[in-house]
């Protein structure tokens, strides 16, 4: 499923004005970098959206709503350009760009010059790349007022006060790119969504890229990732590729003096996965006076967690209170469920598993009502466990989730739970459960998904989608930046991470309050539908999704499995019930009032 594919709205190809900027500039804009000699980028092959490029005025205003994508630095002229003089005398927006999405029409009435735009406020686009989402929840009517001069088209005569971006010309000027910070115990990357113009010639993206990752991570990352070293600056700009070569020069405080070889370490492979769309054989790396350093091949690769997911996952669910394993499973018949002692597969209602090189890792929900309990295990590869109980957890248990298991032994992989409307964590290795510290919104949590970086989160709180980070200490462990991200749901009911930039999110979709599921990027800021309309009586009350591994598969692809009621289910074209016959193993006299439930992925 294309990301591009899902566009509603024809928005007309632009080319952007003005994208040059000087060879000594300090690039760090979402744009065009210094020039690096003969560009391979494709910006001629567009053709410029001007003001006079229709007269059809619903046309004319998503022109209008798509001519600020481009150079940041002249959106505010290239606006001006569709308004009166008038307008443009008065018109000093803010420099970011306010990304809008569509909520209905635009409401084009014959006779009347006003037109009338509803939005939902999704955030603002900045010059580093980053989509930040908007601090308070903001949806509403924008008003254009038109005029029609003769012979000469049509102008914008008043405006709101903002340049403002559609969503969809968001999706169609810009591609995302990821960059990658350590985490802050350095055990692992994690990625960093950005938006770069898809016009930018290939020979500039490394210096834009480099000068993201020197200005830093994501406010919202901060809490969990380390940033390059103070003062790391990109010597000179980042020459064009040359016999199958990409050399970087950085100033010599971009690896500190002490623990300076596994520092350079950790640099070349976060620039080898930053840089990975566009990488070639050879990586030349200088830091300040020392001699290059010349890496090559894809050792890198295992630094981020993510390129461990398989290309076909194991499916399972719980069917009569036990774990069963679905027939599309390359795992042997006779290992039915990895880890888990046949003895203990018993009165189960929810359930996660995980792996790593070395071990397995169990968690079941266990009990039903005042008893339920949730039992955790670990186990070596190719041995079995019986879990224990976590104590000290509240009634009203949801789905666990393994949040953390290193690539190797089982000492520092935990998971996470909500009970009782509040997230806490369970070890691996047993011992009481800890509540997870967090400045709470109004609403308990009814939902919560870990990335496979172990850091980023996904929840749902009273019905409203949140992003957050894993910060994790010697004391325990808090959710920390926290920071609402505006869906199209009036109501979000489930969430999991589809791949490093995506969500797969399960809600009530306004004005016909349809039930419906959809890919979203996790700033909100695009979508992909996967179910859009599956009636108006049943929620959505659980999914998951494996999520892609950015080596080999898109972010936002693959299959959703989720939970309606007592059913599960898969979502392909239309819902396909998952049912008993589906189950491998031996399943016995099907019985019409057990069927197959809370579907889960082994991770």
């Amino acid at each position: 499923m294309g990301r591009r594919a899902m566009a509603g709205v024809t928005v007309a190809v632009l080319l952007l004005g003005g994208c040059g900027i000087p060879d000594n500039s300090d690039v760090t804009v979402v744009g065009p970098g210094p020039s690096t000699g003969t560009s391979s980028g494709g910006s001629g092959l567009r053709s410029r959206i001007t003001r006079d490029s229709t007269n059809d005025r619903a046309e004319f205003v998503n022109n209008y709503l798509s001519v600020a994508a481009g150079d940041y630095d002249s959106a505010v002229e290239r606006v001006k350009q569709f308004m009166s003089k008038d307008a443009q005398e008065g018109f000093k927006p803010p420099a970011a760009p306010r990304v809008i999405r569509l909520t209905g029409k635009v409401a084009v009435e014959p006779g009347r010059d006003t037109v009338r735009i509803p939005y939902q406020m999704l955030g603002t686009l900045g010059k580093n790349g980053l989509m930040e989402p908007s601090t308070e929840p903001e949806t509403g009517t924008f008003e254009l007022q038109l005029e029609e001069a003769a012979d000469d088209g049509l102008y914008v005569r008043q405006a709101p006060p903002y340049l403002l971006l559609s969503d969809t010309a968001l999706d169609s000027f810009y591609d995302e790119r990821t960059i990658y910070f350590w985490n802050s115990e350095r055990t692992g990357l994690v990625p960093d969504v950005r938006y770069l113009l898809s016009d930018v010639p290939i020979e500039q993206e490394p210096t834009i890229i480099l000068n993201w990752l020197i200005g830093g991570p994501a406010p919202w990352l901060q809490d969990a990732v380390e940033p390059l070293p103070e003062d790391t600056k990109l010597e000179n700009k980042v020459p064009a590729i040359r016999d199958d070569r990409l050399e970087i020069r950085l100033s010599a405080q971009a690896v500190p003096t002490e623990g300076a070889d596994e520092a350079m370490e950790r640099l070349r492979k976060q620039l080898q996965w930053s840089l990975r769309t566009r990488l070639p054989e050879f990586l030349e790396l200088v830091v300040g006076h020392q001699e290059p350093r010349t890496y090559s091949g894809d050792d890198f690769l295992a630094s981020n967690p993510a390129a461990r997911l398989v290309p076909t996952p194991e499916r399972y669910v719980i069917y009569d209170r036990t774990v069963r394993r679905l027939v599309e499973s390359t795992r042997p018949s006779s290992d039915l469920v990895p880890g888990l002692a046949p003895e203990a597969n018993k009165d189960v209602s929810r359930a996660a598993l995980g792996t790593s090189d070395t071990h397995v890792f169990v968690a079941l929900v266990t009990g039903s009502g005042k008893n339920e309990r949730l039992r955790v295990g670990n186990t070596p590869l190719g041995s079995q466990t019986k879990p224990a109980e976590i104590p000290g957890l509240p009634a009203g248990m949801g789905n666990p989730v393994w949040a953390v298991t290193p690539a190797a032994g089982a000492e520092r992989a935990f998971g996470l739970i909500i009970a009782g409307g509040r997230l806490w964590r369970f070890s691996a290795k047993g011992g009481p459960a800890q509540e997870v510290a967090w400045s709470s919104p109004s609403g308990a949590i009814t939902a919560i998904t870990v990335a496979p970086d172990g850091r980023r989160v996904a929840l749902v709180v009273g019905g409203r989608l949140y992003r957050a980070v894993l910060n994790v200490s010697g004391d325990g462990m808090a959710l920390t930046a926290l920071e609402q991200i505006f869906s199209p749901f009036s109501t979000v009911t489930a969430v999991d991470f589809s791949g490093e930039g995506w969500l797969a999110v399960a809600g009530v979709l306004p004005p016909d309050q349809l039930i419906s599921i959809t890919y979203l990027s996790i700033d909100a800021a695009l979508k992909s539908p996967v179910l859009e309309d599956m009636g108006k009586e049943e929620k959505v009350t659980y999914l998951t999704t494996y999520p892609a591994n950015p080596i080999t598969r898109r972010n936002n692809v693959g299959t959703v499995l989720y939970s309606t009621g007592p059913n599960a289910w898969e979502a392909l074209s239309s819902p396909v019930q998952i049912l008993a016959k589906e189950l491998a193993g031996q399943v016995g006299e099907p019985r019409p009032d057990v069927v197959p439930q809370a579907p889960f992925y082994l991770n």
